[in-house]
């Protein structure tokens, strides 16, 4: 698919036959008022809709799974001051009394007794200590596949995925197609290294059975996150293996701001968790500043 960034709307479908890929219902039995983003606007996509999902999927997926996503992502968002529908999203801990604010600059706020941030003066790193707010980590994974889903131009190639896209329309959170429900993740170091919203669905070719029949990567600010996209064509060993990371251009040109941080989570969980998300910030130097205009004192 590419990368998405600026620009026009990017349509998915012709939009002329109104029957939606995931439920299955024409014009005659569901309606399709609303804009469907094939990705999220939260991660950063404006351009891309989806003209085959009707407003109850759309629903559905908004409420029931991408909200978990939003949570999930805010910290890897704030990092890389990815712009939603309502902008670069601000940040605040629990108790109200540490901030990351984005007006014409990004602003840090803490009280004194929080250590909110940590300043490592000999390292010259600052660690900022965000959070995760609660989410369910099966419904991000779903949500996860359900953006991989909605970038497939062609319909036949949706047959593949049939049952994957029924478990994603059932609420019932207990029931799984694939587990445990791994979702890898790489942070790229440096000032937002991806501009827009690069996503990625490999299938695997027809003389090939060892792997998994599909893998989704997307890309939006530092973040790279890739994981198995089920399909009934998958056996339980193909869909279980341990599969390497894509390698990604940042590897190869030589990245100036440090090496990619690997890592993996299982998303398997059915309850909600928040977990800690410390980010590191390198700097040159520590200059005073004027805590209104942000200018050097």
């Amino acid at each position: 698919m590419g990368v998405i960034r600026g620009g026009g709307k990017v349509l998915i479908a012709d939009g002329e036959e109104r029957l939606c890929r995931f439920c299955r219902k024409d014009k005659s039995e569901t309606s399709f008022s609303n804009e469907s983003h094939a990705i999220p606007e939260c991660l950063g996509n404006h351009q891309l809709i989806l003209l085959d999902e009707c407003d109850s999927c759309n629903k559905f997926f908004s409420e029931k799974l991408e909200d978990h996503l939003d949570k999930f992502t805010k910290p890897f968002r704030v990092a890389g001051q990815i712009s939603g529908k309502k902008g670069i999203p601000n940040y605040r801990t629990n108790n109200k009394k540490n901030r990351i604010e984005f007006n014409d600059f990004p602003t840090i706020k803490s009280q004194i007794d929080e250590e909110f941030f940590v300043v490592d003066h000999e390292r010259k790193e600052i660690t900022v200590k965000l959070h995760q707010e609660p989410h369910i980590p099966l419904a991000v994974y779903k949500a996860t596949l359900k953006i991989a889903l909605s970038i497939i131009k062609e319909r036949t190639e949706i047959d593949a995925f049939r049952h994957t896209i029924d478990w994603l329309l059932s609420p019932d959170l207990t029931l799984s197609v694939i587990k445990p429900a791994i979702l890898m993740h790489a942070f790229v170091p440096g000032p937002r290294p991806t501009n827009g919203v690069a996503v990625s669905l490999f299938r695997r070719k027809a003389d090939v059975s060892d792997v998994p029949y599909s893998i989704f990567v997307i890309a939006f600010g530092n973040a790279v996150f890739q994981l198995i996209v089920p399909s009934h064509i998958d056996d339980g060993r193909t869909i279980s293996c341990k599969i390497p990371f894509f390698p990604s251009p940042f590897e190869f040109i030589g990245w100036s701001y440090g090496d990619l941080k690997f890592s993996s989570s299982d998303l398997s969980g059915t309850q909600k968790v928040s977990k800690e998300f410390p980010i590191v910030y390198s700097f040159d130097k520590i200059v005073e500043a004027d805590p209104q205009t942000g200018e050097p004192c």
